[in-house]
């Protein structure tokens, strides 16, 4: 099974940051870069936003949402056939 490393503060601060200007301001991706780089906020290896990092973040996000919610946190079964001891 996959460990995935709880979201940083900032990770999550970020999307949240992303998803209110997407939904209440209904900015598009360039939009929401273009303010977070007039914002002076950088990417996590120091570069500025694109449309596409925008995307990525959402993306990625959602991806792992889903994930989290039908593999890692799904209860499987204990089936045991077939046991012998000797």
């Amino acid at each position: 099974m996959v460990n995935l490393r709880l979201y940083s503060q900032r990770q999550e601060k970020l999307h949240r940051i992303i998803k209110k200007l997407q939904e209440y301001r209904s900015m598009s991706l360039k939009s929401i870069a273009d303010k977070l780089n007039a914002l002076g906020i950088k990417t996590h290896r120091g570069k500025s936003f694109s449309s596409g990092s925008i995307h990525s973040i959402l993306k990625r996000k959602k991806e792992r949402d889903i994930w989290i919610e039908k593999v890692r946190n799904k209860n499987y079964p204990v089936i045991i056939e077939n046991f012998y001891i000797r």
